[in-house]
This record gives structure tokens, C-alpha cells and sequence, in this order.
């Protein structure tokens, strides 16, 4: 009989012990809308426009900020690349260096749309266009 208890207790053990290994986790980053913008940005153009873009994003980045959450990689970037298409390098330059503060390895690639952005700018300055990056 003490067999047999002992037994159940250790498979009762074992049971809970895999079962632990089954937990879940929520997700790593905070992506709020970003890949609908991106999908509708490339696959549907005029619904995604950089205005709506940087509205969307700005809420995201917030409710990620109030929920504690880590916003995701390329979020800043993608902001900074909408603010830059705009024409609002200030922003731009703001929104870039949240990237690089967050994930230093973006450093080269936003130093590179960086570049790009003020060399458009100063070209489009001058009559009034949205930039091309």
C-alpha cells in the first residue's frame, strides 16, 4: 500500500513538473498596429498615409509606454521614416535616435536614413514636395 502512495505522489510530481515546462509567455515586444501600416503601406497605397501612419504609431509607442511593454524593433525607424517623408527632419532625427537608444545594432541604418533624409531635404526645401527617401 505505501508503494503504490508513494508512487502516485511522484507521478503527481512528475505531472507538474512537465506541465511547468508548458507555460506560456506573452510576446517580447509590443507591435501595436505596425504591421497592418506596413502591409497597407506597400500592398495598398493611399490607405496608409504618412500622417495616419505617425498617428497610429505615436498611439502605439504610448499604450506601449503606459503598459510597461517593450516596443518593437524598427517601430522609432519607421516613425522617424514617416516624419522625414513629411518633411520634419526634427522629428525624424527624434524618432531615429529612440531606435538607436533601443536597439544600438540599428545604429549604421539609421545613420544611413539620416543622411538620406537631410540630403532630401535640402533638395525639396526649396519647392515645397514631400521628400523621397
Amino acid at each position: 500500500m505505501r508503494t503504490s502512495r508513494t508512487t502516485n505522489i511522484a507521478c503527481a510530481l512528475l505531472i507538474l513538473i512537465f506541465l511547468q515546462g508548458c507555460e506560456t509567455t506573452g510576446p517580447l515586444y509590443y507591435w501595436g498596429s505596425y504591421e497592418q501600416l506596413l502591409y497597407d503601406m506597400y500592398n495598398k497605397p493611399g490607405k496608409a498615409p504618412p500622417g495616419v501612419q505617425i498617428e497610429k504609431l505615436t498611439r502605439d509607442i504610448s499604450k506601449a509606454e503606459s503598459r510597461g511593454l517593450a516596443i518593437g524593433p524598427g517601430i522609432y525607424a519607421h516613425l522617424g521614416y514617416m516624419y522625414a517623408i513629411q518633411g520634419n527632419i526634427g522629428k525624424a532625427e527624434q524618432a531615429f535616435n529612440n531606435e538607436v537608444i533601443l536597439y544600438p545594432e540599428s545604429k549604421t541604418l539609421i545613420e544611413g536614413m539620416l543622411t538620406r533624409a537631410r540630403k532630401a531635404q535640402d533638395i525639396t526645401s526649396e519647392d515645397n514636395t514631400e521628400v523621397k527617401l
